[in-house]
């Protein structure tokens, strides 16, 4: 990771104009990053503007987040044409005023005329693209006024936190343990010995690891909490990075959250919480598998009392059966010893699927009444 951040850090520097993709539909974490990141280079004197890819039903940006809720466009080259076999050009030049820039055509036979000229947008002015929370650049559909070419040709530096990223970009920032974005951001814009993020950006980054922890109430990497004090010492304010945190979601996601909750059920000691999302509840809402993630959030919240949370969901493609839980760190790692697994901050994902919801739940009850 140390080495890829200089390399990203050496690549930003030497950009002029910067391109920020995000997923169709990022949640707090990712928007709190690209915020924070957009105020930084531009507060370097670049250029930085968002590529077209964010969903019209996805969850709206928090007001702070001001950058992402006024894109900056991209700019393209113009390109001014003159057809030289009907007007045959015998010189060109330009003459650069205060206010101008002059170029001449000096015709060789014939009289320019207005008509003679046309005009077209270029190609991107682009020097390289920041890609938050896109696990996989093939996947993105295209993009309205992008170049397939576009990706091929410009280099990409990937930030991603879940098991499914892939390494695609020229540089890769890439959290196997599920650190929150706006982390791996903050260590991105920030430089020992010179500058660091300002009170209002410090604010910003610290509501996107508050979002992506649950406020903390959820377990992180020692490397989180430690990001989140060094933000307060650069003046974030706590109170209002947490209000920040607890952004409006959308409303098929409430109502994926309630499918799950009304199929909950808790063990007979009232030691676990089970609950279940079948792919008709991700396709009835428009949600993705993504979402399981913020579901098993909610879903402590809602009910509290448990030392384990699972959560058993089925792939809306291959309609396989998937297991997450959430619990008390040393428990998680009990599993992960017995089970392979991966740590999706916070929540813990089984590497291997199921045919039915009955054998998951058949091999999770076996394991945890070796670990309870």
């Amino acid at each position: 990771m140390e080495q890829e951040l200089q390399k990203a850090k050496d690549l930003i520097t030497k950009s002029e104009h910067i391109a920020i993709l995000l997923p169709a539909r990022p949640d707090t974490d990712c928007y709190t990053a690209a915020e924070a990141l957009v105020r930084t280079v531009v507060a370097r004197g670049k250029h930085a503007a968002f590529l077209p890819s964010i969903a019209a039903d996805a969850a709206p940006a928090g007001s702070a987040c001001v950058a992402v809720l006024n894109p900056t466009p991209l700019i393209r080259e113009f390109i001014i044409s003159i057809a030289t076999d009907e007007v045959p050009v015998a010189q060109l030049r330009y003459e650069k005023h205060d206010d101008r820039i002059d170029i001449i055509l000096s015709p060789r036979s014939s009289p320019i005329r207005e008509d003679s000229f046309s005009f077209r947008e270029g190609k991107i002015q682009c020097d390289c693209v920041i890609a938050l929370a896109v696990p996989d650049i093939e996947a993105v559909p295209a993009l309205a006024g992008i170049e397939h070419a576009f990706f091929t040709e410009t280099p990409i530096i990937a930030i991603g936190n879940t098991p499914d990223q892939k390494s695609y970009g020229e540089i890769n920032l890439l959290s196997t343990k599920g650190a929150p974005l706006s982390e791996i951001v903050y260590m991105l814009i920030t430089e020992k010995s010179a500058a660091k993020p300002e009170s209002a950006t410090a604010t910003i980054l610290l509501a996107g690891i508050m979002a992506h922890t649950d406020g903390f109430r959820a377990s992180a990497e020692a490397s989180t909490h430690t990001s989140a004090a060094e933000l307060l010492d650069l003046g974030a304010e706590h109170d209002r990075a947490a209000e920040l945190a607890e952004t409006h979601q959308p409303f098929a996601l409430r109502q994926l959250v309630a499918r799950a909750a009304v199929r909950s059920k808790q063990s007979d000691d009232g030691r676990v919480l089970w609950s279940f999302l079948t792919a008709e509840d991700f396709e009835k809402t428009g949600r993705a598998a993504t979402d399981t993630a913020h579901v098993s959030f909610a879903l402590t919240r809602e009910f509290p009392r448990h030392e384990i949370s699972v959560l058993l969901w089925q792939d809306p493609a291959m309609r396989r059966v998937h297991a997450s839980l959430l619990g008390e760190r040393s428990l998680l790692e009990a599993i992960a010893e017995r089970e392979p697994s991966a740590f999706q901050s916070p929540t813990l994902v089984f590497t291997a699927d199921f045919e039915s919801f009955n054998a998951a739940e058949e091999r999770l009850v076996s394991l945890l009444r070796e670990i309870l």
